[in-house]
């Protein structure tokens, strides 16, 4: 149902986004980016279910979880990432869109410094 929650409001809005675009452009920008946020918004509740049921998985499990943890925040940051660069594009500012893509992709390398150090330690240990 979620899915068809938000296909229809993002029907909608783009239709009047188009409308607005014409008249008011100020208007449709700020029309993009609450629609984006709603649209968030709507998939929060998703996220919530997947969180859950990887925690689960975690308990249950023998992996560390520091590294589930790394993986989980590489691809909430991808999201936010992504998220940001797309309403950047959508009002017409590539530069800042990429400048927004570039520290994503430094934050996540930093994140992905202690999963680089296990695995270089793992190596060097079975050499």
């Amino acid at each position: 149902m979620t899915l068809f929650k938000i296909v229809g409001f993002g029907i909608i809005a783009v239709s009047l986004i188009i409308i607005l675009k014409n008249q008011r452009p100020e208007i449709a920008l700020m029309c993009i980016v609450a629609s984006s946020v709603i649209i968030l918004l709507f998939v929060f509740d998703e996220l919530k279910n997947i969180i859950d049921l990887i925690n689960s998985l975690m308990a249950n499990s023998s992996i560390d979880s520091t590294y589930i943890k790394i993986i989980l925040k590489v691809i909430g940051i991808t999201y936010i990432i992504e998220f940001g660069k797309d309403i950047c594009k959508d009002a017409g500012e590539s530069a800042i869109a990429n400048k927004i893509e570039l520290a994503g992709k430094v934050i996540i390398v930093s994140l992905s410094i202690p999963v680089v150090a296990s695995l270089v330690d793992i190596v060097t240990q079975i050499v």
